[in-house]
């Protein structure tokens, strides 16, 4: 179980922006895992630019990151996809 403290320090190493560290594990043969996830709970149209709070689908993608000494160190990002209100075709 992650502390807020680990948390926020993890969030802060990372210094993704508008980007925090929801937990991580630690998989023997593996390595680390960050799991990341949003800070804000609402997408903008990338055709309008308004904003949606409709969460349409999630994807989980796994990338791998630098080392952390001698640990693998993979992000597990959850790209959320939304519905926009004004673009949607009747």
């Amino acid at each position: 179980m992650t502390t807020k403290a680990e948390r926020k320090l993890l969030s802060e190493l990372l210094n993704l922006e508008r980007i925090k560290v929801a937990g991580y594990s630690q998989h023997e043969g593996i390595g680390i895992i960050l799991h990341l996830e949003a800070e804000n709970s609402e997408g903008t149209c990338p055709r309008c630019h308004s904003k949606s709070h409709r969460l349409h689908q999630n994807h989980r993608y796994i990338v791998k990151d630098l080392p952390w000494g001698e640990k693998p160190v993979f992000l597990e990002i959850n790209r959320r996809q939304f519905k926009c209100k004004k673009c949607r075709k009747p």
